[in-house]
Parts: C-alpha cells; structure tokens; sequence
C-alpha cells in the first residue's frame, strides 16, 4: 500500500503532466505552466526522498498538502469555465484535497 507522501508524490507528478500539456495548447499560459510543473515536479521528488523533512522550518507534507489544495482550486476554476470537463475536473479536485489532507497530517500513513 502506497504511503500519503507516494500518492501526493503522484498526484505532483500528474498535475506537472496537465500543467505541461496546457502549457503546449495555450502558448500565453505556457510561461506560468512550465513554473507551475517544475515546483509540482521539484515537490515530488522531495516527498519521495524526505516525506517527514522540513524547508525553512515548514514540513514537507504541509508544503505538498497547500499545493496540492492550490491544485484542486485550480480545477475547480477550470471545471467552472469548461462544461465538457467540468465533471472530470470536480472529480480530481476532490481527490487532491483528500490527499492534501491525508498527507499534510500523515504522510507516513496509508490509506485504509
């Protein structure tokens, strides 16, 4: 069973993925995007290698779980903006705020 710091290390990694792809379709967002991927990125490496470390005395999981919730903001706006999608983007928001608490809590726990 994967660790709350594996699966916020993931669900870094997909956003980086959707940050990049939108980046590719929109080339005015694609200087914010690229920015916003490498962080996503930067973050999951470091929940992999130091999930109960800290940056300038913040934890790494408090880190990860505010970034994560900014994700999910960020497809909240989306799904608000886009009817096609909207479903799809509600349903990611909403794993990523799960997570974003789980991890912020107990990155070393596991789901049940």
């Amino acid at each position: 069973m994967p660790t709350h710091a594996e699966l916020s290390s993931k669900l870094l990694v997909d956003a980086a993925g959707f940050f990049k792809n939108l980046g590719e379709q929109n080339a005015e967002l694609k200087p914010q995007m690229e920015e916003n991927a490498a962080v996503f990125e930067q973050l999951s490496g470091l929940m992999i290698q130091d999930p109960q470390g800290a940056m300038n005395g913040t934890p790494n999981a408090e880190l990860v779980g505010k970034v994560l919730k900014d994700a999910a903001n960020f497809f909240i706006a989306l799904a608000e903006q886009n009817e096609p999608i909207k479903d799809q983007m509600l349903e990611n928001a909403n794993v990523y705020i799960q997570i974003a608490d789980l991890v912020s809590q107990d990155p070393m726990g596991v789901l049940d």
